[in-house]
């Protein structure tokens, strides 16, 4: 009682420092590299697992009734279009939270980068609202067994220095890819299945893998990061500074750490757009200073305000702008170093994640705006699958906790980003109610990245979106993963084994099938704990018309349906 008493008083301090505390910027992470199929022991029964052996393990009781997560809010309804015929013209001005990291599509890491490059240049497919895949520089595509896979381009396609699109660009960029030399970030996922690219005729590309088939589409669609720029967008020593894409909007001046100014592109593909004759992005880190120009007029929108405010808008919408709060597929992981002690230990593991209490961290830390659940998928996408999710009960931690023979007051250091601060009086109460003393390493963002692939941490906190299929966060559990890091370097054959099939697999329904077992032994190793998707949120002017959310952390829908291509400005 005394324990639950005073982590209820830790709630009510993070509540209250996290009023003032900016939003928590999401991390970004490379591709996964497709390992070879490893043979494995089938799937263990899904039922919650006993503590493994260890000294005078006790058997675990049954589950207490823990408290029912906190439920997101339904996601605000965007603005609808206005009525009437567009007004064409203007230039919208937009708070961004990062700088652009990379001009290059094929290295956009970063949510900057990523930003930029969707209203500039495009793919050959992308996911529409409802996840189907659609073409975009395609016109169309079949296979026959998953392996050969033949797209027709889209014709007339034109690039902003008003040459045509062909194959010969395509197959270009996809050699580029797998050029070792470039260091793009889909090199390894290409190489890994076996990529070869061939020019049937100056209107088809036809592409042979020798494995993934389910995911395929998925990686040509994957955060704009096989979009199709012309060469001469690079220069010599291989860098961007200008791209030349097909997008509905072309680069004009670039100020890195304050501003990019894009222009409307008159010879885009879809003919009528955009409606906006320009875009500015402009940088604003502080998500306070993002509020605050919302607010002024001197922006026409922003992203990611402070979860507090959000909370607040959504329930009493401003008068002179719509708050509007929205969910992909992306959530925030809780992870435990399975490459040494303590938390090697299953036992460990088990006993962290059955005293984390996801609806109180949904709170404390979003304001209850997340979406708790045990995997990274939005709650109405089809990948979201029917997995119970492991319930609070303190007095099962316990006996995990005694089970792996550790002594109380064992230390663990949780690496934290400075963003994340406000995690650690909340982390500190939930997992000393089992014996573990947390002692927390802040860095920034470089040293986050440096010591976590050297895996010179316990614990860490990492995020992720731009998902549309499984084998991107999943594939993350395979040792072959140069991602395992942010997994905690989990490795299992059984794990192993169930992926590959889910790679290899070309029938939705039977990957559903596979995914469902990869999530519940997840759950039943403690390989990591997802712990809710983000809120996110953006905010426009009554001015803007027609637009509204999307679902990727970009300004416009992947497959150019909507988005800032068909918004415009009534001032």
């Amino acid at each position: 009682m005394k324990q639950t008493l005073v982590l209820a008083l830790v709630l009510v301090m993070v509540l209250i420092a996290a009023c003032a505390a900016p939003t928590a910027a999401p991390t970004a992470v490379p591709p996964t590299k497709a390992p070879e199929p490893t043979k494995a022991p089938a799937a263990e029964p899904t039922k919650a697992p006993a503590p493994t052996s260890a000294p005078a393990a006790t058997t675990a009781p049954a589950a207490t009734k823990a408290p029912e997560p906190t439920k997101a809010p339904e996601p605000t309804k965007a603005a609808a279009p206005a009525a009437g015929t567009p007004k064409m013209g203007g230039t919208l001005t937009f708070a961004m939270k990062e700088d652009v990291t990379s001009m290059d599509p094929l290295k956009a890491n970063q949510y900057g980068d990523i930003r930029l490059s969707i209203l500039v240049a495009q793919q050959l497919v992308a996911p529409d609202r409802s996840g189907k895949f659609v073409g975009v520089l395609a016109e169309s595509w079949k296979t026959d067994d998953g392996k050969v896979w033949t797209f027709n381009l889209r014709k007339g396609v034109k690039f902003h220095n008003g040459q045509e699109m062909t194959s010969a660009d395509v197959k270009w960029i996809f050699d580029r890819i797998l050029d070792e030399k470039a260091g793009t970030l889909m090199r390894g996922t290409y190489a890994g299945i076996g990529l070869k690219t061939e020019i049937v005729d100056p209107s088809t590309i036809k592409f042979t893998i020798a494995s993934a088939s389910g995911p395929f589409l998925n990686y040509l669609a994957l955060l704009n990061r096989s979009a199709i720029i012309h060469k001469d967008s690079y220069n010599a020593d291989g860098t961007v500074t200008k791209i030349i894409g097909t997008g509905p909007f072309m680069m004009d001046t670039s100020k890195p750490g304050d501003s990019y100014t894009l222009k409307k592109f008159p010879d885009y593909w879809k003919k009528g757009e955009p409606y906006l004759n320009g875009v500015v992005l402009k940088v604003i880190t502080d998500p306070n200073a993002r509020l605050n120009a919302i607010r002024t007029g001197d922006v026409d929108m922003t992203e990611e305000l402070p979860y507090a405010d959000v909370k607040k808008l959504t329930e009493k919408q401003d008068a002179n702008f719509t708050t509007n709060v929205y969910y992909i597929n992306s959530g925030e992981r809780f992870v435990m170093n399975t490459k040494r002690e303590p938390f090697s230990n299953k036992n460990a593991r088990l006993a962290v994640e059955y005293v984390f209490d996801r609806a109180m961290y949904n709170d404390a830390i979003f304001f209850g705006l997340g979406q708790v659940h045990n995997q990274p998928f939005a709650k109405t996408d089809g990948w979201y699958l029917d997995v119970p999710m492991v319930k609070t009960d303190l007095a099962k931690a316990k006996d995990y906790f005694k089970a792996s023979g550790l002594p109380q007051g064992t230390k663990v250091k949780a690496m934290l980003m400075a963003n994340q601060k406000d995690r650690t009086e909340l982390l500190q109460a939930m997992l000393s109610q089992i014996g573990f003393t947390v002692e927390f390493n802040v860095v920034d963002s470089a040293a986050w990245n440096k010591q976590g692939a050297a895996y010179d941490y316990d614990i860490l906190i990492g995020t992720m979106t731009g998902i549309f299929d499984p084998d991107r966060p999943y594939g993350y559990l395979e040792k072959a993963s140069g991602s395992n890091w942010l997994v905690g370097g989990y490795d299992s054959p059984q794990m192993a084994d169930l992926l590959a099939k889910g790679r290899a697999e070309a029938d939705v329904n039977k990957r559903k099938e596979i995914y469902k077992q990869v999530v519940q032994l997840v759950q039943d190793d403690a390989a990591t704990i997802y712990v809710a998707g983000l809120p996110w949120s953006e905010a426009w002017r009554n001015s803007v018309k027609g637009y509204k959310s999307g679902t990727s952390p970009a300004l416009m829908m992947m497959d150019a349906s909507d988005g800032l291509n068909v918004t415009w400005l009534d001032k």
